[in-house]
């Protein structure tokens, strides 16, 4: 038996989904902070880019593929200010993969690594 492709309308619904759970976290971490907030673009077209005081996470997804990258600067996006790279992937159950981890994730965990990305310390 031959397993069809998902929907592509999947996957854009997933984006949505996503980037408004990456907005809802990053919300939560500027109520608890006392200085310094983070700033974050509205997602669409497949590219989602969080702003914080140290470091700038930019998100970028295909909706047919289901597939995205991501890159975490130092300060300022530029090729010179590259902290960390990677990509993942959505399934059609709703679980993310990605490139630097085993297994998948559920899409509310993935989301909750992508905002702790920027907002580490380390």
């Amino acid at each position: 038996m031959i397993k069809a492709a998902p929907d592509p309308r999947l996957f854009t619904e997933l984006w949505v989904s996503f980037a408004a759970l990456i907005r809802s976290y990053v919300a939560a971490h500027d109520l608890g902070r006392p200085t310094g907030h983070a700033s974050i673009d509205d997602g669409a077209e497949g590219r989602l880019s969080i702003r914080a005081e140290k470091k700038v996470l930019a998100i970028d997804f295909d909706g047919s593929s289901g597939k995205g990258e991501w890159t975490l600067y130092e300060n300022v996006p530029g090729p010179e200010r590259v902290l960390a790279t990677g990509r993942f992937e959505f399934s059609a159950d709703s679980t993310v993969k990605f490139s630097d981890r085993r297994g998948s994730v559920e899409l509310e965990i993935a989301a909750e690594a992508f905002t702790a990305r920027v907002f580490d310390e380390n």
